[in-house]
């Protein structure tokens, strides 16, 4: 078992030092991606406090035009993650751009994960119930035994399919589709993406600690590190595994080109 984890470790380590390697010498282009994130977060924000009072049909233009633009920029960079993690040439600006076809199906794999995300929150309030009958009180129940619990089981399900926008643009699958290969892809390789996973979301961690404990400055410090650093780090580092995980699967299906991973 030691020898196990040990050796996930220095995978681990490998992915993320080749990961630096490749931000540094592209920092600009994913920094500057995470920075039109960061606006069009942040003004969207501002404009639905400023146009409370406004009209409702130009309020629905403006969310529908900052949620098409958002979502845009995370498959872009996710693009560009991949284009640089693989060392390809650059495909020029509209290489980047996802298509409409891709932007739906990225939005309604968003959309089948909030469902499950609401599914398993239900089903475990069901199986948290008999507890009541062996004597905790109902708050111990709501408030710490259920989130707990949800949270063990959507950690899971979000590493069997956080690869499922790759085979979105990458290879052009509708969300179906791209969800299934994911959760192939990743089967037999749950400890290694937790172990990536826990790393990543340490300092977002970190924050939400410097929050609750009131400690504001240094949460906005831990922001900024996030927006900056962690999101660059954590596009390349999943950008890294996948092409390492697609190196090592064993294909069943020949619609996956095999040329791009080098198979």
């Amino acid at each position: 078992m030691l020898e196990f984890l040990k050796d996930i470790t220095f995978k681990a380590n490998d992915v993320f030092l080749r990961a630096i390697d490749i931000l540094m010498r592209n920092y600009i282009s994913i920094a500057g991606l995470c920075f039109l994130l960061f606006v069009t977060s942040n003004l969207s924000s501002f404009l639905a406090i400023y146009l409370d009072s406004s009209n409702l049909f130009i309020k629905i233009a403006l969310l529908l035009i900052f949620v098409g633009l958002y979502f845009s920029l995370q498959l872009v960079l996710l693009k560009n993650a991949v284009v640089l993690a693989k060392g390809d040439k650059s495909p020029g600006f509209w290489g980047f751009v996802p298509s409409f076809y891709q932007f739906l199906n990225y939005i309604f794999g968003l959309i089948l994960y909030s469902l499950i995300t609401f599914v398993v929150y239900c089903i475990m309030y069901v199986l948290c119930f008999p507890l009541l009958f062996l004597g905790l009180s109902m708050d111990t129940v709501r408030f710490e035994i259920h989130p707990f619990l949800t949270g063990l089981v959507l950690l899971f399900v979000l590493i069997r399919t956080t690869f499922f926008p790759f085979f979105i643009i990458e290879n052009g699958f509708n969300t179906i589709k791209s969800y299934k290969f994911s959760l192939s892809m990743t089967k037999g390789n749950v400890m290694k993406l937790l172990v990536i996973i826990f790393i990543i979301a340490s300092t977002h961690l970190m924050q939400i600690g410097a929050d609750y404990l009131g400690y504001f400055l240094v949460s906005k410090i831990l922001s900024l590190i996030n927006s900056f650093i962690i999101i660059p780090v954590v596009s390349v580092v999943m950008s890294i595994v996948y092409i390492d995980m697609m190196k090592a699967y064993k294909l069943e299906h020949p619609e996956i080109s095999t040329e791009k991973y080098n198979l």
